[in-house]
């Protein structure tokens, strides 16, 4: 082939590909702006955390040219999602379990759920072929865990579920939760023969730490209390209680740069920003969630 037919060739070949790089450039575009077009509805449950959370994701896909905009708060922001009347919504991962076909394959024989068995959640929904999609499960767990003062800590000689087992007989476990099987299963195949268990009012529950005599509270890891009063957690006994990391929802208008946005600020919901959301929200004088949103990128360094 000579030199000329080879650059007419050449220039051919061009004007075909041209076209074609155009359509597809036209094809990706016209994916990653498609949800851009409608106002993205965000769901979120009654507590503080989850309110903020909410507001730091509304600001996160705003940054990134997309409209949105919160709900009102609900007790089931994941039902709202599936019911269609909202495209994203933030909760505890647990609450998504409805969403199973066999709940009680994802919960196993103990009835508690863990982080794996989450995750087994979490691939059920995304391989159901709804289009509701489960994004990532954030690194912190607001679960609880059997919490104790130091004092009565080095009292009864515990550190641990084994040695709180072996004190359990003089002590008295309060939780806020009225169904108490699971936990009492739990104590009991730690080696705690007869556990004495106490339901009071999740308002009770700091007033009961504080008291704190013969008593281990069950309360939630993200407390700021925990920290903040000098308290604490007994090793291992998380495993206890349901497994509680947070998690999105998201419908069909969410496109995957959205997704994308959304799992970026998820991971990097980290155990001790959890407990920094809630310090902000939670104490006396609290912030708003939306004034909470705006230190974000502080609490999260």
């Amino acid at each position: 082939m000579n030199l000329r037919k080879s650059s007419r060739l050449s220039v051919l070949c061009l004007a075909l590909l041209l076209p074609l790089a155009a359509c597809t450039s036209n094809e990706q575009s016209s994916t990653n702006e498609s949800g851009k077009n409608v106002t993205l509805k965000i769901a979120r449950g009654e507590r503080p955390v989850e309110q903020t959370l909410a507001e730091v994701y509304k600001k996160a896909l705003e940054s990134k040219g997309y409209t949105a905009q919160i709900n009102k708060s609900s007790d089931d922001p994941f039902k709202q999602v599936k019911d269609g009347q909202a495209d994203v919504a933030v909760d505890q991962a647990g609450t998504a379990l409805f969403l199973s076909k066999d709940s009680a394959s994802i919960t196993g024989e103990d009835g508690v759920l863990s982080t794996d068995d989450l995750k087994n959640l979490r691939t059920e929904i995304n391989d159901s072929g709804d289009q509701i999609k489960a994004l990532d499960l954030s690194p912190a767990d607001a679960g609880k865990e059997l919490v104790m003062s130091n004092a009565e800590a080095y009292t009864h000689e515990v550190d641990s579920l084994s040695s709180l087992a072996k004190a359990c007989a003089k002590l008295t476990v309060i939780t806020d939760e009225t169904e108490t099987s699971n936990l009492q299963s739990a104590l009991e195949g730690e080696g705690c023969a007869s556990p004495k268990i106490s339901v009071v009012e999740t308002s009770e529950l700091a007033t009961q730490l504080r008291a704190s005599v013969d008593r281990a509270v069950a309360i939630s890891a993200g407390s700021s209390i925990i920290s903040d009063e000098g308290f604490k957690a007994i090793s291992d006994s998380a495993k206890l209680f349901n497994a509680e990391p947070y998690m999105l929802l998201a419908g069909e208008n969410v496109d995957d740069k959205a997704q994308s946005e959304l799992n970026k600020i998820t991971g990097e919901l980290s155990q001790q920003t959890l407990v920094d959301l809630n310090r902000m929200v939670n104490k006396p004088g609290a912030m708003t969630p939306a004034q909470a949103a705006t230190r974000w990128a502080w609490i999260i360094e």
